[in-house]
């Protein structure tokens, strides 16, 4: 009798251990991903402008990447630019803000953390060199209540900003203020050219 009651206290005692660790395994599955898993992604995508093609690509791992992007235009190429980003870079488009026909790049990125504070590279290119598109900064009146969160996106000739408002008391988690929606249009300032919040 002893005997079985032993055999049995150690059947329970398989199972128990047998169901903690389906317990372990489902909350490790279930659990949000870390920021070395995160900063595993990679960015890649190719973009057409007439006669241009962007090849952008980024590295793998880090809160400071590497972008690169090799510009080619009637199949040859013609420059491979490499530049830092702070974040990972989440998109990039094409446009012609000042409707001179050169081709221009833009590269969203989005920096780790709480803030998700979003970042634009900028390029237009010419025949036979290229500029850097700088971005002002928002104006006090813009900022109020700016906490990160960003979303950049072309839309009807402009660069369109987009974050929610906090408010005092908000927590990061739930901003209260709504969503400020910021317009830039591309200028050249002093030989800079630069986007400017309308």
């Amino acid at each position: 009798m002893k005997l079985g009651t032993s055999e049995n206290l150690i059947q329970f005692g398989k199972i128990l251990l047998l169901s903690g660790l389906v317990m372990l395994t489902m909350v490790a599955s279930l659990r949000p991903p870390t920021t070395e898993e995160i900063t595993a992604e990679r960015f890649e995508k190719t973009l057409i402008f007439k006669k241009h093609q962007f090849e952008i690509s980024t590295t793998e791992a880090g809160a400071v990447r590497e972008m690169v992007m090799k510009v080619s235009r009637n199949n040859q190429l013609l420059i491979t630019i490499r530049q830092k980003t702070d974040g990972w870079v989440i998109n990039a488009e094409t446009a012609d803000l000042d409707q001179n026909n050169a081709p221009e790049i833009y590269i969203y990125s989005c920096t780790y953390g709480s803030g998700a504070f979003g970042k634009v590279y900028g390029y237009q290119f010419f025949p036979d060199s290229f500029d850097k598109i700088h971005m002002a900064p928002l104006t006090p009146e813009l900022s109020k209540g700016y906490m990160g969160h960003d979303m950049f996106k072309m839309e009807d000739d402009h660069l369109v900003r987009q974050f929610p408002i906090y408010l005092a008391g908000d927590i990061n988690a739930k901003a209260t203020g709504g969503v400020r929606k910021v317009k830039y249009k591309l200028q050249d300032i002093e030989k800079r050219l630069v986007l400017i919040p309308e």
